[in-house]
């Protein structure tokens, strides 16, 4: 080192530093000069290092701190700081020992050393050293975890070679070190694996707990002679091959590769940074104001994760991160606690206002965190808005477990990012929230593109009318309030009302606060407006008055609500929602009432009990009765009830093509007539449903008609039905390519049909009339019945299942069944298994088709007894 460094060494080090070095080993100081290639290292820093003076270099001196200089993520037992310099060629700094004692718990358990510990046995390694990082696998949780884990340590070393080192890292992750002659690296990491997969799990007296059990462990080693290597950069590229095998799989063991290294350090480095943000709980959290359309009042806030800027980590790279290596619970359960420590801190924002928080539906609390988390927070849980994103890998169990949670606590929800993915009325639904987030590609350009605006609007509307609140999320600009307002947004929230802040704010900006006033009284006059039905007497409505007063919809929360209308008046736009629990009885008289497209006429909340009763002549129009999972509906009356319909999937009693249904009971001395047309068409049911009593038909006469792709008449689409049908007349007329007139498409199928008028007309491709289409098994059971079937198509069951299995009974009825197609059966299963009891019934068959079957099952039974045959096949 030439003069001038040694004065610029000076300067930099001080005179005392020499003997601060004699009275501590725990810190040390380097420089280098990348001009002349010199550097400077005391023995502190190069033993902290696990540096041999002898192999020193400036490239392999900087190599070592570049493993090193960020300790927390690279699982370096030395900590390196760097201090800013005058000279731009120069690189300075310490280097200290960090603290990596083992944590009391596990030293209790088993005798590991510290990584400090470690790094110094490393220096005693010869030729072929073996280190290897590796993090345990399906390790039962509980009291029984401290057992696995020592009986995973205990088989590694015994089949370990003497002098083999385990050490703690972290959590389940820990240290193997072989000093010296490890040829075959990969069979030893394999064989250390096979002892842990076979060891019998044994508790602190060595009594077996568990043989057979999964565990087994991911590894990344890395081989390397002592003198030649750092400690500290086999500690780095042992955790990167641990990296590697992590992002392979459960049970994957890498070997460190140079070349690999060099194309993915830099990707390494994040996820050790995810991964350190995560174990540490180094996260913060920022707070955005939601304020009301009306006033510019603070009304809420959200919390929005982030990260200290040195991690170079943005929340979706923190999601996305969490989701690949299977941390999504880490993050829930870290975002419920973080966030409701800093409402619990901060309760004098909150005296009217709500905080929302971004969930993850899929990763809800175990019930053991859930517990303890309402423990701390509890009473503060009905300030809270839990926020969930729509998605289709949330089970309808999954959810409704997750919503009744939130619902004992009395926190409400919130769908985010509503108008993308699977956004859609069936599924809003199912989450039953209180608030919408509209989506910000909704909002950006509203106030240019008039086809957006006019979506949005209706959407809006839409919303208003089934009770919820629209929030506007994104909002960036003047003109993008002005329109939002003037479509009426319930609630604003975006960069140009507040940006999100680390604490929280009284009040947003004095301009922005009379912006949103002047806007919303400006946009009073185009109001829409939700007639609230709410009385716990009987409210009576009359629907001119509702005109009058310019309402455009009607929720129920009351217990007895009757709506008139007046003979012969058009059908008014006024869709009906009924509150979610609620048990109430509306009577409809003389009500024309009209939805927009695509929405149900009368909406039954989840888990509600509403009887129905029609006098005079009633309508729906554009839109039938939505009868969700769980909910129960009673129609009753001497009126008549028209159901008309129209959507791509539409329905008149029940739900969607595709989704559950709830307990539906048809009671009506007067006509029902159901008109639906439409890609997907159900008449009364739906995909499947909720309870195993789901549509039963009592009196009555009905007429039901189906044109569309699909659809099913009576029953279910996609699940098992359960139909009774007594004292009624039933016409149901179809022109569809896939047809079921009364049973399941694809399900079972229990079909009860008792003193019943039926028939049936249909034309189009694969049709069953009564019985179960595709591959289910029916139970048909037909007394004192009348039926007459006409249909034409190419494949056509009548009665029964096509290569199934049926159970069919028939007594003191009348079949009538007149078919033309390819193949055509008439009661029981042409192909499949079962049987057919006919008793007392005249049988009348007029087949015209390429190939018949009339009566029984190809691999069952056919008992006949007082019957009557008329058979036509083909003349």
């Amino acid at each position: 080192m030439n003069e001038k460094r040694s004065e610029q060494l000076h300067r930099m080090l001080g005179s005392l530093w020499e003997e601060l070095m004699h009275c501590t080993d725990s810190v040390g100081a380097f420089v280098l000069w990348d001009d002349s290639r010199e550097y400077y290292i005391d023995d502190n820093a190069l033993g902290l290092l696990g540096m041999d003076r002898e192999y020193l270099s400036c490239d392999a001196l900087r190599n070592v701190l570049e493993c090193a200089l960020d300790a927390e993520v690279s699982s370096s037992p030395a900590k390196v700081i760097t201090v800013h310099v005058d000279d731009k060629d120069c690189m300075a700094g310490f280097v200290v020992r960090r603290d990596t004692a083992v944590p009391l718990s596990i030293v209790e358990m088993y005798p590991l050393l510290n990584q400090n510990q470690l790094a110094e046995r490393m220096t005693e390694a010869g030729d072929d050293a073996f280190l290897m990082l590796i993090k345990l696998e399906h390790v039962d949780e509980g009291r029984d975890e401290k057992s696995f884990i020592r009986s995973a340590l205990e088989s590694m070393e015994k089949v370990s070679p003497d002098g083999t080192a385990l050490a703690y890292h972290s959590g389940m992750k820990f240290w193997v070190f072989v000093r010296s002659g490890v040829k075959e690296p990969q069979e030893f990491a394999e064989k250390l694996q096979k002892a842990v997969k076979d060891s019998s799990v044994t508790d602190e007296f060595g009594v077996v707990i568990s043989k057979e059990h999964s565990m087994t462990f991911t590894g990344g080693y890395v081989t390397f002679r002592s003198k030649e290597n750092a400690a500290v950069k086999e500690f780095h590229y042992a955790s990167f091959a641990l990296y590697e095998a992590v992002s392979a799989g459960v049970g994957t063991i890498s070997s460190f590769s140079s070349a690999v290294y060099e194309l993915q350090k830099n990707d390494y480095r994040r996820v050790q940074n995810f991964f350190h943000v995560l174990d540490q709980n180094s996260f913060t959290y920022y707070f955005q104001p939601i304020v009301s359309a009306k006033d510019g009042s603070i009304f809420a806030y959200e919390a929005l994760m982030r990260t200290d800027k040195k991690f170079g980590l943005s929340p979706l790279q923190i999601i996305d991160m969490a989701s690949k290596y299977d941390r999504l619970y880490d993050i829930e359960h870290a975002t419920m606690y973080n966030v409701l420590d800093q409402l619990s801190k901060n309760q004098s924002f909150f005296k009217k206002r709500k905080l929302f928080i971004n969930a993850i539906p899929s990763s809800f609390l175990s019930d053991d965190d859930w517990t303890e988390l309402m423990a701390n927070y509890g009473e503060l849980m009905e300030k809270v808005v839990i926020e969930l994103t729509e998605q289709t890998d949330t089970s309808d169990e999954n959810l409704a477990f997750l919503i009744n949670r939130l619902k004992e606590q009395k926190v409400e929800m919130a769908i985010d990012d509503y108008g993308t993915g699977y956004s859609n009325t069936s599924r809003l639904i199912r989450y039953d929230p209180r608030y919408i987030k509209l989506d910000h590609s909704l909002i950006s350009g509203i106030d240019t593109n008039l086809k957006l605006r006019s979506i949005v609007s209706k959407l809006i509307d839409m919303m208003h009318s089934n009770g919820l609140l629209v929030l506007a999320e994104g909002v960036e600009t003047e003109e993008e309030l002005k329109v939002l307002s003037n479509i009426h947004a319930d609630l604003f929230q975006g960069f140009y009302i507040s940006r999100p802040k680390p604490f929280f704010i009284n009040e947003i900006s004095e301009r922005i606060r009379s912006q949103i006033v002047k806007y919303h009284l400006e946009a009073q006059g185009n109001s829409g407006k939700i007639y609230h039905a709410k009385s716990d007497e009987k409210e009576i409505i009359k629907l001119s008055d509702l005109i009058q007063d310019k309402y455009t919809g009607v929720f129920i929360s009351g217990s007895d609500v009757e709506i008139i209308g007046e003979a012969g008046m058009p059908s008014t736009i006024m869709p009906i929602t009924v509150k979610e629990g609620a048990e109430c009885r509306l009577r409809l008289r003389n009500a024309s009432i009209e939805s927009t497209l695509g929405r149900p006429a009368l909406s039954l909340g989840t888990g509600s009990k509403v009887t129905v009763r029609v006098s005079g002549k009633n309508r729906l129009v554009k839109g039938g009765i939505l009868v969700p999972e769980k909910a129960e509906l009673t129609l009753e009356g001497s009126g008549s009830l028209t159901i008309i319909p129209e959507s791509v999937s539409c329905f008149g009693i029940g739900n969607e093509f595709d989704l559950t249904y709830g307990k539906i009971t048809l009671q009506m001395d007067d006509e029902l007539t159901i008109t639906a047309c439409g890609d997907n068409c159900v008449g009364i049911g739906g995909g499947k449903c909720s309870c195993r009593d789901g549509i039963n038909i009592l009196s009555g006469t009905m007429e039901i008609s189906c044109a569309g792709g699909n659809s099913i008449s009576i029953g279910s689409s996609i699940g098992r039905s359960d139909i009774t049908i007594k004292e009624c007349f039933v016409s149901i007329g179809a022109a569809s390519a896939n047809l079921t007139g009364i049973g399941s498409i694809d399900g079972n199928t229990q079909i009860n049909v008792e003193n019943v008028k039926l028939a049936i007309t249909a034309s189009g491709n694969t049709m069953c009339a009564v019985g179960a289409k595709n591959g289910g098994v029916a139970d048909i059971n037909i007394r004192n019945c009348e039926l007459f079937s006409n249909i034409k198509g190419r494949e056509i069951t009548n009665i029964g299942t096509r290569g199934s299995e049926c159970a069919c009974r028939i007594s003191n009825s009348t079949m009538n069944l007149s078919c033309e197609g390819s193949i055509v059966s008439g009661i029981g299963d042409s192909t499949g298994a079962g049987f057919v009891e006919l008793t007392e019934t005249e049988i009348n068959i007029d087949f015209l088709a390429a190939e018949c079957f009339d009566l029984g099952c190809r691999d069952g039974s056919l008992e006949m007894r007082d019957c009557l045959k008329n058979i036509h096949i083909n003349l």
